[in-house]
């Protein structure tokens, strides 16, 4: 008794060789799985764009080190506060907000955030 034939996942043309085989080749394989995204990792492609977009958002409004800026300035670049890397609390209580070498902290001014690079001494040992 010969087997059912089985056909390509993605171009379904019919498969020779093992029977277990899904793809007639690599390029069929990538192209199939490229089409159909998991669910998770297009969550964390969108998070991971979002923490770039920050960080080039407080890097051009900080390219010296510090910098005291509008909330808006940043908004307008694609910053989106909810997205950060992770937090420090400096000596005087100051907690920022970092997204990986860049952080800010509320103002005096509530429509303001000081805007840092993160510093050596900062750095968990």
């Amino acid at each position: 008794m010969t087997p059912e034939p089985t056909f390509c996942l993605f171009c379904n043309t019919e498969l020779k060789g093992r029977i277990d085989k899904q793809f007639c080749n690599a390029h069929c394989k990538s192209l199939y799985h490229n089409r159909n995204p998991n669910t998770k990792e297009a969550l964390i492609r969108k998070v991971n764009k979002q923490l770039r977009t920050n960080r080039s958002a407080l890097y051009k409004a900080c390219p010296q080190g510090k910098a005291t800026v509008r909330k808006e300035f940043l908004t307008s670049l694609g910053m989106d506060f909810k997205f950060l890397t992770h937090t420090w609390r400096s000596n005087g209580g100051n907690l920022y907000y970092f997204c990986y070498d860049y952080g800010y902290t509320p103002s005096v001014d509530i429509r303001k955030v000081v805007v840092i690079q993160q510093q050596e001494y900062m750095k968990k040992p």
